[in-house]
């Protein structure tokens, strides 16, 4: 598979997440149990031997930092499954992303998408049986028994974690694929001048900070894909683990 570059460390800007952790409270103080929970959710592959997917991914990458609309609503299934309680299909899918044609270079969806594309996918069966690859894993693979408004997870291995909001801080430890608690996903740096976000995360004996672009939120937008004939298309793209 072709990799993604990692995102530009910055602000998480779409207004439907920005929107979801308000309801959600993750903005809010975590509480003490928050640091208990010591779990991994480690990577998954589950499309490494497969060329078709592999291929589809690579033109799908393309067409998002080109931000190719046509290619992108080709791919869309007509019965798509949309965010919240939002119909499903196309028209939905158009609405909730802002891609009608006067708006869709700035849509929120091309940065959501790009994001994603940076994880390999987790294989899911749907309630009807039907085999799916959904993305990124963090979302899908989430253990059902630990809340996915108070914790995130790290998706890279060996990630540093500092005492306070900067690089130039003392690295207290490091963390790969761990699970952990979170009392701020949008810290600015210490240093105004420092485009750098961080997430104040809740360890067993302290709090630490953890570049943003190194933890991901399960109610972060989630994307599956199904095979219909000789191609693959897009059967949903929520928000808010809806």
């Amino acid at each position: 598979m072709t990799p993604m570059p990692p995102p530009h460390p910055g602000p998480r800007t779409s207004r439907i997440r920005a929107a979801v952790l308000m309801l959600a409270g993750l903005l809010a103080p975590a509480g003490p149990a928050q640091a208990q929970v010591e779990r991994l959710l480690p990577p998954v592959e589950a499309a490494a031997a497969d060329t078709g997917w592999q291929q589809f991914h690579k033109r799908l990458a393309g067409a998002v930092e080109s931000r190719d609309l046509r290619f992108l609503l080709s791919i869309v299934d007509p019965k798509i499954r949309n965010s919240f309680d939002k119909p499903e299909g196309t028209r939905a899918f158009v609405e909730q992303w802002d891609l009608e044609p006067a708006k869709a270079k700035d849509s929120p969806v091309w940065r959501e998408l790009r994001a994603m594309l940076r994880f390999a996918p987790a294989a899911v069966e749907s309630p009807a049986g039907e085999r799916m690859l959904c993305l990124p894993y963090v979302a899908v693979r989430w253990p059902p028994t630990i809340d996915p408004f108070l914790f995130g997870a790290v998706v890279v291995a060996d990630a540093p974690v500092f005492d306070r909001p900067s690089a130039l801080a003392t690295i207290v430890r490091s963390l790969s694929h761990d699970i952990v608690g979170v009392e701020d996903w949008e810290l600015p740096d210490e240093n105004p001048k420092i485009t750098q976000r961080w997430v104040r995360v809740a360890l067993k004996d302290r709090v630490g900070y953890v570049a943003e672009e190194h933890m991901r939120s399960p109610i972060e937008a989630r994307a599956c894909f199904a095979r219909r004939g000789a191609t693959w298309r897009m059967v949903s793209l929520t928000v808010g683990g809806g």
